[in-house]
Parts: structure tokens; sequence; C-alpha cells
């Protein structure tokens, strides 16, 4: 760690001092009377990553700024598609609409209502509490900025990975302007989008814009298959020089389906003359586009053996679909004072979700209803010449209905019902002062009050052959979960084939007391929480700047960050503690060679504290019962470099690296499973213990993975990409090829190595034609060049089998656009 911050502090104090030399033997560069320099060079991009508008360069902050015109070359429909634009971001589909965000190996599998991702992703300035609401936005964009770090003090809540701001362009006054692109590629893969600004008067403007996206399958089952809408209209009013006012309403639908996954490979348990002999792993071979539902797929799971049930059989048969709708309406006032300028943003988001899903289920489905309120005040001034300010205020109210859920493994499934609901509240604040015209000082704080609700039931039903012990009960005609999902029609179904359903194991019973060792029957065990959550947490940053010239600077911060607990359907981990982060930060941002070199470098080490993670694992229930939870695992240290350069080489050429090294390290990671006789199937130590539960004492074993590579965390990552222009008169030709390398990372807890994802490359191309003042374009395009379809994640399932889920294949089509 230590090395690291050397190394970067004398990095950034040479390119800080570098580029006045350079501007200074550049004879070609004009200097305006401000000091910056005015020839044309790079792009100047204005973020408002501190809730002010800014340069980018002027920010000392990490991030990067995926352009507009990058999200369409990029083909970014969906929020997983960022991923193919920033080094630091792993983003990945989750269970039917749900989106999984990782920065810097940090983050959480969010994919059920009641847990909360560790990204923050704000559309239109408004902080979305669900991952499966962030569909439909990306179209007709500003820009997007992925802010790295914790953002503890100015976003939001639970930033303490980072935060993806998603600006939508706004309305123009006396505009008249619109634009469209239109593309079509393989997989019957058509995606539009098309704007309208237009002015109503001389003080009143209307901006209306849409899209749609959709494509067949990427899978041999059909599944995948994308069906997307959403559209959104802003009017947007000055009625005096001193206050603007915008109302913004915004619609999606998603429908199509999320993707099955492929077995990826399967587990048996072996045994030698001295008992058990370890895990066997075999690979199947089979695609990455070879679906669950395939019925090679469905012959490989059928042929498993499931131990507890006493039979093999088992398939995979629920079709996943979606049937998801997402509206929200925005408000923005902002009034200018000779003293500053207050802003109020209200919003209130609602969504109604109903999709199934499969994957590590035999089939899983959600109905779901969100709705959440939102207020936040700001109010930004200035105290002389030399302080900046900014104090503010936020409100969020979050409440959730969940009807009915369930999740069905073949040998056990939950049936869920809940209302789980969250208010927020927080005060904030920054403070920059400029003791001499080069260095700016900022101080900022934010206390956050979470208070957390959860009401509701699970009701597991645990499906067995007899006694799960040896000697192996055989029921070859005993009927797996069928797909039902209310839990009356389930019991009925058992009970009427003369299958008790009981809460008590009936092996465990003696016969007078209605016991058999080898009858099958149906375990219910319930799961109820009732209860409540408060958490509350102060957060700061403490920053420096210094400005060397013009274009270079170097900053260094010091930040914390927080993201509250919460609930999970376990039994003995039904809650877990809040997490917090202590982020180090050392960087410089500059400009040389007349404003057509940037190179911006920054190093940082991140402490977590009580990190949370989601997973699938087992309750510590009698017996235990496979669940998606989130716990607390320990303790990690995330440290790194950024490196980002920009070279305009020539007034047509255009080159760019982004380059991420990691080093990320467990220092506690900690968790237990169940001990059912065979040990886990880990590289990590483990022990046999006993932990005590609200339930009794169970035997356990204690996982140790401490000292092991963070999740999502390839230690390289890097984009390439380069543009030629060649002029044609009127019209011009542009060359575009990229590549992005990710090396190998880990994605769950037991650090098997066939889980590991390999190390990639995954290139691009594109030509366009275009005319020479951008009013128009013709392109051809292919992504994935390589066919490198890398592992995203996998478990297994009741049957022993890898269910895992892979990027998507090579894709290729056109694209026109035009504007006026």
């Amino acid at each position: 760690m230590k090395g690291i911050i050397r190394a970067s502090v004398a990095v950034a104090a040479v390119m800080a001092h570098g580029p006045v030399l350079a501007q200074q033997s550049s004879p070609n560069s004009a200097v305006a009377s401000d000091g910056a320099e005015t020839d044309d060079g790079l792009e100047e991009i204005i973020v408002t990553a501190q809730r002010v508008a800014e340069s980018s360069q002027r920010t000392p902050v990490a991030m990067d700024v995926v352009k507009p015109e990058e999200l369409v070359r990029q083909n970014v429909i969906r929020a997983e598609d960022l991923a193919r634009t920033s080094p630091a971001l792993a983003a990945n589909s989750g269970g039917g609409p749900t989106t999984v965000f990782f920065v810097r190996g940090v983050g959480n599998a969010t994919v059920n209502a009641y847990s909360d991702p560790a990204i923050a992703f704000n559309y239109d300035g408004v902080y979305l509490g669900r991952p499966s609401s962030t569909s439909g936005v990306f179209y007709d964009l500003q820009r997007v900025e992925v802010l790295k770090g914790p953002q503890g003090t100015l976003y939001g809540r639970n930033a303490t990975g980072g935060a993806i701001n998603v600006i939508p362009n706004r309305p123009k006054l006396g505009e008249t302007a619109g634009s469209f692109t239109l593309g079509y590629g393989n997989y019957n893969w058509l995606t539009g989008q098309a704007a309208l600004n237009l002015p109503l008067g001389e003080t009143v403007a209307l901006r209306v814009a849409g899209s749609v996206a959709q494509r067949d399958a990427f899978l041999s089952d059909g599944t995948g298959k994308q069906r997307e809408y959403a559209g959104r209209a802003q009017i947007y009013a000055e009625p005096t020089d001193a206050l603007s006012l915008r109302i913004g309403v915004d619609f999606a639908h998603q429908g199509g389906s999320g993707a099955s996954g492929y077995y990826l490979g399967t587990v048996t348990p072996a045994f030698g003359a001295n008992g058990f002999a370890g895990y066997a792993y075999a690979p199947t071979g089979f695609s990455p586009n070879q679906g669950l539902l395939d019925p090679r797929s469905n012959a490989l799971q059928s042929a498993r053996f499931i131990a507890q049930v006493g039979r093999a059989g088992a398939v995979v048969d629920g079709v996943p679909y979606n049937d998801n709708d997402y509206w929200g309406i925005t408000g923005e006032l902002n009034y200018e004072t000779a003293t500053g300028t207050f802003t109020l943003q209200p919003a209130y988001r609602e969504s109604t979700l109903d999709y199934t899903f499969n994957g590590v289920f035999r089939s899983a489905g959600t109905r779901e209803k969100d709705k959440q309120s939102s207020v936040e005040a700001r109010w930004t001034g200035k105290i002389g010449s030399a302080v900046d300010y900014l104090l503010g205020a936020m409100y969020f109210d979050e409440k959730i209905d969940v009807p009915n859920a369930f999740y069905n493994q073949s040998n056990l499934m939950p049936i869920q019902n809940f209302a789980t609901g969250t208010e927020s509240w927080a005060g904030f604040g920054k403070l920059s002062w400029r003791p001499v015209e080069q260095l700016t000082l900022t101080a900022a704080g934010r206390y956050t009050s979470d208070r957390k609700r959860f009401d509701g039931l699970s009701s597991v039903y645990i499906l067995f052959c007899g006694n799960p012990a040896p000697p192996q009960d055989i029921c070859p005609t005993l009927p797996l979960m069928p797909s039902i999902r209310n839990t009356a029609e389930l019991e009925s179904f058992y009970t009427s084939r003369g299958i008790p359903v009981t809460p008590v194991p009936l092996y465990v019973l003696p016969p007078i007391a209605g016991g058999s060792q080898t009858a099958p029957f149906v375990l219910r065990s319930p799961i109820a929480i009732n209860a409540g959550l408060k958490n509350e947490k102060f957060t700061y940053r403490l920053a420096a700047q210094y400005d060397f010239s013009p274009r270079s600077m170097i900053y260094a911060s010091f930040e914390t960050g927080y993201h509250a607990g919460g609930f999970s359907f376990a039994r003995g981990v039904e809650t877990y503690a809040p997490e917090t982060i202590k982020a180090y930060t050392i960087g410089s941002k500059n400009r040389f060679l007349g404003n057509t070199l940037q190179v911006n470098v920054e190093a940082f080490v991140w402490k977590y504290k009580n990190q949370q993670y989601s997973q699938f694992g087992y309750d510590l229930g009698t017996p235990p019962a496979t669940v998606f939870l989130t716990r607390n695992i320990g303790d990690s240290t995330i440290q790194g470099v950024d490196l980002d350069v920009e070279l305009l080489a020539t007034r047509n050429t255009l080159l760019s690296a982004n380059v991420q090294y990691l080093d990320t390290t467990y220092d506690s990671f900690i968790y237990f499973t169940p001990n059912q006789g065979l040990p886990p199937n880990t590289t990590c130590g483990f022990a046999p213990t006993t932990q005590t539960t609200p339930g009794g004492t169970v035997n356990v074993f204690r996982i140790d993975c401490s000292g092991k590579q963070a999740f999502n965390s390839p230690k390289w990552s890097f984009n390439l990409n380069g543009q030629q222009t060649i002029p044609l008169g009127g019209t011009k030709l542009v060359l575009q090829a990229g590549t992005r390398y990710r090396g190998s990372s880990y994605s769950s807890a037991d650090y098997l190595p066939y889980l590991r994802s390999p190390a990639t490359f995954v290139s691009d191309a594109s030509v366009t034609l275009a005319s020479a003042d951008d009013r128009w374009f013709a392109s051809v395009y292919v992504f994935n060049i390589e066919d490198n379809q890398r592992l995203v994640g996998g478990t297994v399932n009741s049957a022993g089998a890898i269910s895992a889920s892979a990027e998507q294949p090579r894709t290729w089509g056109v694209r026109i656009g035009g504007k006026f």
C-alpha cells in the first residue's frame, strides 16, 4: 500500500509540473485572459459530479464520463451494457430485470426486494432504490458519469462503492431540433431512438424522446429475448432571469425474457476405500449459447441423482418472461439570487413487476409493486471570492409490496409474501476554501438516518425421501416440487398423493408419534420476520487540490462511506449490519501539448469494515434451507491505480487508453455453512464447529476465506480505442476500433478454479460514413470480434450441475442516423 502511494505521489507531481513546459513550448496555442487555452484540441466535458457544473478536468473526483456518441457506438441499451465502457465497472443481469453492479471490485448481488445495492444509481438526479428500475433510461442522454469510490457526502444513499449518474438531454429555449438513430443487426436486433426539441414561445421549451429495442434470443432455448420501449417528455420554462422550472415524465416497458444460462459442468462427491475423497468436477463441454431449457441440457440435468429425494429426473421447465412497467415524474426548480442559488427536486417513481426466471432454479418468479418518493433541496453560494459552499437535505421514502415470490429448486421451495419499506433522512454540506489562488481545501459531511421495516412470511417446503442420512433411501416415483406458486395448492398436491406435509422432520420421531425412517414427506418450515431496523451514520470527506496551471492539477482526499443494514429470509441470519469504508485517494489531471494530450492518474486505498455480500447459501435452520441471503463477511483492503490517456495525435486521429490495476484482499472473510456430514466444496480453509441460533445449537462448518482476492476484481483491466477520420469533401469516413481486456477474477465465495472467469479480450470495430457537419451518418459495426464469452458466474444446483452465465456472443449490424 505504501509503495502504491509513494509511486503515485511521484508520478502525480511530475505530471502536474510537466504541462507548464509543454505549454510554453507550443507556439500555436493561444491563451485567453483567464489563463485557459482557446485552441481546439480535446473536448471539454462539463459534469455535475459535485452537484455543480464544472469541467471534468477540474473536478478532483475519480470518474469515467461516457459521452452520448460512445453510448451509441457501444450499443448501450440496458444498464449491464455500461460495463463495456469503463474498466472499473462490472455489470451483469441478475434474475429477471435486476442488474448487479461492481465498481473496482466493490458491490453486492442485489437481486431481490430486501437488499440494497452498494452502487448508487441516479437517473436525472434522482436516486433509484431498486436495481430492477434501471431499465429504459439509456436514450437521448447528455452523458453518463461513473463515479469511482465512496460517495458518502453528496449522493443519495448507500454509495459505498460508487455512483452511476445517467443524465438526459434537457429542453433548450428557442431551438427547434431533432435527431434519430436506427439500427439492425444479427439476432434480428432492432434498435431505435428519436428526440425532438420544440420552443413554446420565448421562455418555454418542450423535449420529447423515445426508444425501442427488440432482439431474438442469444440462447438455443429461446431465452434472452429483448422487447423494450421507453419514452420521456420534459417541459422547461424560464419565467424570469432568476427562476427556471423543469418537469419530466418518463415511462418504460420491459418484455422479453432473461437468459436461462448454460451448464458449465457437474460436481459429484467422490468416495474411496477410506470414505469421502473430495468433489469430482466434470466439464460439460456445452456452448454458453446452449440454454438450460435445451433438450440436451435437460438430458444432463435429469440424469443427475438428488440424494435428499432419492431419485433423478429433475428438469428445468420454467420459461422466463418479463412483464415489467416503470414510470416516474421529476420536478426541478432553480432560483438564483445575489447570495446563491436554491435548487429543489421532488420526484416520484413506481414499478410494477411480474417476471419469472430459472438458472439455478427449476422455476422462480416475483410479482412486486415498488413506490418511491424523494425530495432534495440544495443551496449553493459564495462568501467573497475565496469560499464556495453547498448545503442540502434529502428525504427518501420507499415502499415495496411483494404478494408472491417463489423459488422452485425441485427438492425445496420457499413461497414468500412480504412488505418492506425504507425511510431515509439526510443533511449534507460542502465547503471549499482557497487560501491562495492555486490551492483549494474542501470539507464535506453528511448525516444519514435510515429506518427500515420488514413484515413477511417465507413458507419453506423441503422434500425428503425418508431419512437423508445413509443408507440411501430410494423414491423413484416421488413427485418433485411442482410448478405451483401458492402454499395451499402445493400442500394439496402432496397430501392428495398420501405424502404428509409436516412441521417436524418425520425421521426424528418414533413410529408411535407418526415418524418413519423411510417414508417420504414434505417438511414445512416457515420463516416469519416482523421487525424494524434503524441505522444512522455521519460520513465525511476532506480534500485538497493544487492547480499548477490552468490545465494541470493534483488532488488528495480522505472519504468515508456507509451502506445501511437490512433483512434476509434466512433462519439464524435474518438481519445484517451496516458496512463502512474509509478511502484514501491521490491523483492528478492534466492536459499537455496545446490541449491535445490528456493524462489523468489516480491511486487509491479503500478499507472496508463489516463488508456485505449477497449470495446463494444455506441458512442455519434445522434442517437448513438453500436461500439467497446477505451477510457481513468481514473486512477488506482494495488498492490500485487508474490511468486514463487521450491523445489527439492529429486533427483527425484520436487515441485513448483507460487502464486499471487492482490489488484486492479480504483481510477477514468468515462465514458458516451447515454441517450435514460432507465437508464444504471450497478452496478456503474450514473446520467443524457449532453455532447457537434462535432455533437451538446447530452443527456448522466455519469457512475462512481471509487473504483471498475480492470478487469481480481482475488485477488488470483496460480499454484501448482508436478513431481515424478521413475527410472526403462534404462527407467524411470515420474508422473506429477498440478492445477491452479483463483479467481473471472470481465471482463466488467458494473460490473454485472452474468458477474463475478467465482473462479475455473483447474487440469491436466500425466504419461510418457521415456528412462533414454530422447531420447524417451510416455505419456498419461488429462487437466481440473474437466471440469470447467471458464467464460471469455460476451456482451449483440441487442436482450438482453448475448453472452459469456468460457475456454476449459476437454481434454485428448497421446503423443510420441524422439530426436537424
